[in-house]
Formats: structure tokens, sequence, C-alpha cells
């Protein structure tokens, strides 16, 4: 027995051995499989499992302004923001982290709780509980053990001017990306280029900072340069709230443009905002819309200087040509319009200064429904200027098919179609630079933040489109509205002509359809007139008063600071005091005053030296030569004219008694 035992043992351990070598040769195999043939990508996956990749933000370019002096408007600051996930948050610890957050950043527990159980619901696993945190707070976040935090290096933007030009500028919503205005508008050069960060990770999923594997840096935005001069800027919106909280108007716009080379020195919309506030409603977001260029309205009587301006190049009208005012009132194709003032007939330059309804009429009838049409695409109306804002309208014009018969008796005066305050002011640039059309600028240059290149954004070639012996001979009309019509309040008494329209059209109620009686009050100007510098157009939304009375004192403030600031020579001589000499006994009279260049009669009496009961002197200025003749000649009076152009002043001045013959000395100039 025994021999036949011990083979059958020495088989089974036989085949024990042979199962083990073979389980070796296996085991090595795998070996050698797994250490040589898959090393690599076993090895990337244990890499994926302790490598985290990281984000890194980009700062955003920074905004400045361009006038003498600017500085930065909006600009990005390193932070380090502290974020939690909710959705880690054990069911019923919440008041244990709200407790340790209370102790170790000193927020406020109910808030806090509020805002987890609020992620919670939405399924929202990132809430920011601090969005600049100091590096000490962080150290005590990370000693706490709490396995919900997120640290990120990021950047804040920031805003040093507050409200200045917040409307051009917009904001960045959460996610850093621009929201409106120029951050969103230029979005693509402002942003950057995100970098990456390659990061140890632990067990708990817990970043170990400091330990940077591998990194792919940021690229930082461009930073442009705006068009904005910030001293006109402030100016103009100071002179708006000023304004409208006296008026008690809801809203309001003031724009600044170069003529020449469509420079945006200002655009001020009212009300204004904090750029560093993200809107919360939508009452908020309406708020903060850019009048000036997504608010079209009826431009009511500035219109009058485009409906001229087709008229001179058109037809055979000419400034001095008696145009029918019938008396303040015109019957047309269903309805009967009435004029504010009852005038039987005037020059054409005077129904341009006293903003005569009837008188728009009847030269827009004369210019006809086509040609008037082209009058408005050739002066920019019903187009988009093309600005770096987002939002823009274009107005709205109607075909000339869509116009009924009595259509002309609005458009001639500026209704039955809208315009924005940016489209206006463009439109009044065309006559400033001569019937040259050059478009609205807002980014002056750019610069790479790394190279330091910098681009400059060239001015657009400027395009004809009205003579220019038609814009300038529409300047000295226009000239007439601010001298002796319905601008008189948009005079700068300081040394500088000025040339404008008021306009004031009654605003529809959206609810009814119907006309109320307020009104969109507007004085568009330029100045000095024979070569202007800057072009403003201000207009009231809402107002109860007219142009004239509510945006010409806006229009004087803005423009006088504009030109002020850019160091615009005068062209205006400036009166003199009036020197009274000493009385003396004798016969001999004294030596005349001087005013305005203008050498007074010898024979005036002394102001002092007798009452004054003699007949008014009537006012010259601003007309024309044969203007002021025809009229001293139509009251009665002599006058003597010095120089040549327009009446600039005279002696005895307006509405002062005169002794001793019925005789005006007048000064003219170009």
């Amino acid at each position: 027995m025994e021999t036949m035992v011990e083979p059958r043992a020495q088989r089974r351990l036989a085949l024990v051995a042979w199962f083990g070598v073979l389980w070796g040769v296996i085991l090595i195999a795998r070996l050698i499989h797994l250490h040589v043939i898959e090393h690599e990508s076993l090895q990337l996956a244990a890499t994926r499992q302790q490598e985290h990749i990281v984000d890194v933000a980009a700062g955003r370019g920074t905004i400045s302004s361009g006038g003498e002096g600017g500085g930065p408007l909006a600009l990005s600051v390193p932070i380090r923001r502290v974020a939690i996930n909710p959705l880690r948050i054990p069911k019923g610890g919440e008041g244990f982290v709200t407790s340790v957050l209370e102790q170790l950043l000193g927020v406020n527990p109910a808030t806090l709780l509020g805002e987890i159980n609020g992620a919670r619901e939405s399924r929202n696993g990132y809430l920011v509980i601090r969005e600049d945190a100091t590096a000490e707070e962080i150290s005590r976040l990370k000693r706490s053990k709490l396995d919900i935090f997120t640290f990120e290096d990021t950047y804040r933007r920031e805003y040093p001017k507050g409200r200045l030009a917040a409307h051009v500028l917009g904001w960045v919503n959460s996610e850093g990306r621009g929201d409106a205005g120029v951050e969103r508008g230029l979005e693509n050069e402002l942003a950057g280029v995100s970098g990456r960060m390659r990061m140890l990770r632990d067990s708990r999923n817990r970043d170990y900072y400091g330990k940077i594997i591998n990194e792919e840096k940021p690229e930082p935005g461009w930073n442009i340069t705006l068009t904005i001069d910030e001293a006109i800027q402030y100016a103009a919106e100071k002179a708006l709230k000023e304004a409208i909280e006296k008026e008690g108007a809801p809203s309001g716009t003031v724009v600044v443009l170069d003529p020449k080379t469509g420079n945006i020195l200002a655009m001020a919309s009212y009300p204004y905002f904090d750029p560093r506030e993200r809107p919360k409603t939508d009452d908020d977001m309406l708020g903060r819309m850019n009048l000036t260029i997504s608010a079209p309205f009826e431009p009511g009587s500035v219109f009058k200087a485009i409906t001229i301006a087709a008229a001179l190049e058109t037809t055979g009208l000419r400034p001095e040509t008696i145009i029918n005012c019938g008396n303040g009132i015109i019957r047309l194709p269903g309805r009967i319009v009435h004029d504010h003032d009852s005038y039987s007939a005037l020059p054409m330059t005077m129904v341009l200064a006293k903003s005569s309804n009837i008188g728009a009429i009847n030269i827009g009838l004369t210019v006809g429904n086509k040609r008037m049409y082209a009058y408005m695409e050739k002066f920019g109306f019903g187009d988009l200027t093309g600005v770096q804002l987002p939002g823009e309208s274009g107005g709205r014009i109607h075909p000339v098919r869509d116009w009924t018969a009595g259509s002309m008796g609005s458009v001639a005066m500026g209704h039955e179609m809208m315009a924005t305050p940016l489209q206006l002011a463009q439109a009044f640039a065309i006559l400033a630079n001569n019937g040259k059309l050059v478009r609205p600028r807002l980014v002056k240059s750019r610069q790479h933040p790394v190279t330091g290149r910098k681009e400059i954004i060239p001015v657009a070639a400027g395009e004809q489109r009205i003579k220019a012996e038609t814009a300038i001979e529409l300047r000295r009309m226009l000239e007439q509205v601010v001298l002796v019509g319905t601008g008189k309040e948009a005079r700068l008494k300081k040394g500088y002509t000025v040339a404008g329209k008021t306009g004031t059209a009654q605003m529809v109620d959206p609810r009814t359809g119907k006309y109320i009686h307020r009104y969109n009050s507007s004085f568009i100007g330029l100045a000095p007139v024979a070569d202007p510098a800057i072009v403003v157009a201000v207009t009231i939304n809402g107002s109860y008063k007219y142009g004239g009375v509510t945006s010409a004192p806006i229009f004087r403030e803005v423009a006088g600071a504009a030109l002020r600031t850019l160091g615009i020579a005068k062209d205006l001589i400036e009166e003199e005091p009036v020197v009274k000499p000493e009385r003396e006994v004798r016969r001999e009279p004294a030596a005349p005053p001087q005013v305005a260049g203008i050498e007074a009669a010898a024979d005036e009496a002394d102001p002092e030296a007798a009452p004054q009961a003699g007949p008014r002197a009537p006012d010259f200025q601003g007309l024309t030569m044969r203007a002021a003749l025809a009229k001293s000649a139509a009251e009665g009076w002599r006058i003597e004219t010095v120089g040549s152009g327009i009446a600039r002043g005279q002696l005895p001045e307006p509405g002062a008694a005169v002794n001793g013959g019925k005789r005006v000395r007048v000064l003219f100039r170009q």
C-alpha cells in the first residue's frame, strides 16, 4: 500500500508545485504588464486623482478717460474670494457651520443660514461668503477642518470715480463679465485670457495651495482709453442733475461732441447709478438705461433746422424769403394746426428764430415729401450711429409710401419720427462741420497690457452730406435763435458766439396713445459759430416747460465749461464796462463811452444829466444789416452802421430811452 500512496502524493505535490510556478509566472507577467506595458497610463490615472486643474482669472483691462489729466474710470483689483458648498453640509449641521463662520469671519449667522437653505433648495453648490478675504481669515478657515470651502484668486471691478459716466461704462455681473456699456460692448478686448494651474489635492479633495505643478499664466485684457473728458462729463452731469431736480422731471440727457473728430466728450443720462452695485430688480435695470442711445423720442422743433437745410438745397427759398405763417393757423387734410404765436409772415430766418410751426410746415410743403425724406436720411435719422455701445436704437422714420396727405404738417416740425439724443447731436455736428458727417467715436485708443503696444483708433473719414455753404448759412440762421429768438437763455455772455435750436415736443401717454401736457424739452447748439469746436445736445424728458426755458440754460453751463476746458479761443469781443466821467461844469460834452467797439454819438445826453423820457431804442442785435435797415425804416429810426455781417451790439442799448433824435449806432461783425 505504501508503494501505491507515495506516487500519488508525489503527483499531488508536483501538481501543487506546478500551480505555484504557474501562479508565480502569471503574477510576474502581471507585474511586468503593470509596471512596464501599462506604466504610463496607470501613472496618468494616479496623477489625475491627485492633481486638480484650476482656472486662473485674468484681470480685466483698465478703462480710462481721454481728456487732459484724466485717469482710470474702471479697473480690476486682485482679491481672494471664499465660497462654500451648501450641498456638502450634513443635514442638521447648518447651525454648527454658521456658528463657526460667525466666529471666524464675523458673518451674520441668521442671514447666512437663509442663504444656505436657499442654495440647497435650488441645488446650488456654490455660495460666496467673503468677496475679499485676508490671508489671516483664509488661514483660520483652513484650520477649521471643514470640508466645504473653495478659495479663489480673482479680481473685483472698481470704479474709482463712482457714478461718473456710469451709463457709458456699464458694470460687470457676478461672473465678472460686462453687463452693459463699454464693459459689455468691448467684452472681448477687456476680458483677457484666463490661465490654468495644476495643483495637488488630498484625499478630502482639498487643494494644497502653493504646491503648483504647472502653470499657464493668464493674460490681462486690453487697456481702453475713451474720448470722454472727465471735466466736461462732470460739468454735464452736474448741470443736468441740478436742472432736473429743480424742474421735477423724471429724466434727461446731455451729449457733447467734437464735430470734426466725432469724439464724444461727454454722455450723461439721468437718473444716475453706482456701477459698483449690481441691479436687483427690473426697475433697477430700467433706471440704468442709457437714454442717449436707447430711448428715441419725437424731437419737435429742433428738427426745423433740418427742414430748412432741405429747403436751402432743393428750393429757391433763401434766409430772407418771406414765409406765409397764416396768422398762426393752417388747415391740413383731416386737421387744423395752430401756432404758439400768431405771425402773418416772417423771413425764413425768423421762422427758425421764432420757431413758427406754420412757417416750418409751409417750408416743408415747398420741399416735398420725397426730398424731405432724403434729407432725413442724409442727416443720419433712422440709422445707427455705430457708437461702440450695446443697445443703440436707430430711431424711426417712416418710408414715404406710408406718409399721409397731412404728414408734412408733423414731419416738418419734428413729429411722426423718432430720434435719439446722440442722433440729434450727430445731425447738428454735420452743420458744425461744414456739411460733413463724422460718426461719433467713443474709443480713442487701446494698449496691450504685456507688450505695451498702443493702437490709436483712427477718426472716421468725413462724408459730405450737405453743401458747406448750406451749413455755414444755416449756422448764421441758427445764431438768430439765440440772439433774438426762442434760445436766448443759451447765449454765452463771456466771449463766444452760439447757434442752436430749441425744441418742445409733446409726450404721448403710452396707455392711451394721446398727447399729454408734458414735454421732451430740448436745446441743441454749437459754438463758436464761425468754427464750431463743440456740439451740445440737451433734453429734459417729462418737463412742464419749453426747451428754451429748461434746456437752454443747461447748454449754457455745459458749453461754457467745455469751451474753457478745451481752451477754445473766444470769438466775441466782450462788452467793456461803461465808465461814466465825473460831472464837470463845462459846455463841452464828455468823451463818449465805448460799447463793443461802437463810439457813442456825440450829442447823446449824459444819462444822469436829465430824466430819460424819450422813445425807447429798438433791439437790432442779431439782425443782418438788411433786416436792421428794414426795421429801422419801418419804426422811424435812423441807424448808423459800423462794420458788416450780423449786429453784435448797439448804442443806446435796446430799451434805453433816447433823447435828441431817434438815432442808434449799430456794430456789425461777421
